[in-house]
């Protein structure tokens, strides 16, 4: 009897521990977020979530990765509706980080990967590797550049008080905002 088992390619494995990794931690919060927990619940063992992710630190860098992947292609995605070039990826990082509310789980895995980025500096550099993509093709003289990071700060600071709760902002005030900050820009590409 010829019996083989089929070997998972390795990138499928690592994306099916993070897809579970950002599961649990929009379940179950900081406190919950363990590597006994993700192992728990994909179909690989503790000990091959162990090979692919060496220890938890290791685990959300490759979080991180993805997420910080899945903004970038975001912003760009933004910035390529976007006709007027000058300025046009801060206007993207403002649109793709302010249009939609976040969902509960959003800002449960916010929290997660917010408080490990400060308990580990490194994880937080490695954010910002991925934050510095977006911001290449800013403008370079002191006045876009200073309205570039205006639009940022903005944007970060929706996205903290999404995170925190600290202030009810609804489609409408985050669509009105847009049009005050991107005057005569698109605002999402729906409206394109």
């Amino acid at each position: 009897m010829d019996i083989t088992t089929r070997r998972r390619a390795p990138d499928d494995t690592r994306a099916e521990i993070i897809e579970k990794a950002l599961e649990v931690a929009a379940e179950l919060g900081a406190s919950g977020f363990t590597l006994d927990a993700v192992a728990a619940r994909t179909t690989v063992s503790k000990g091959a979530l162990l090979h692919h992710f060496p220890s938890k630190i290791a685990l959300l860098e490759g979080m991180i990765d993805h997420l910080g992947e899945m903004h970038t292609d975001s912003v760009l995605a933004e910035a390529a509706r976007d006709p007027e070039p000058y300025g046009r990826n801060a206007r993207a990082y403002l649109r793709a980080t302010v249009i939609e509310p976040f969902t509960p789980q959003d800002i449960s895995i916010g929290r997660v990967v917010m408080a490990a980025c400060a308990i580990e500096p490194t994880l937080a550099q490695r954010w910002n590797g991925w934050i510095a993509k977006v911001k290449i093709d800013d403008p370079s003289d002191p006045v876009g550049a200073d309205d570039a990071l205006m639009l940022r700060l903005i944007a970060d600071g929706l996205w903290m008080s999404d995170i925190f709760g600290t202030h009810a902002v609804s489609l409408d005030q985050r669509r009105a905002l847009l049009s005050l900050l991107t005057p005569g820009h698109l605002i999402t590409a729906n409206e394109a």
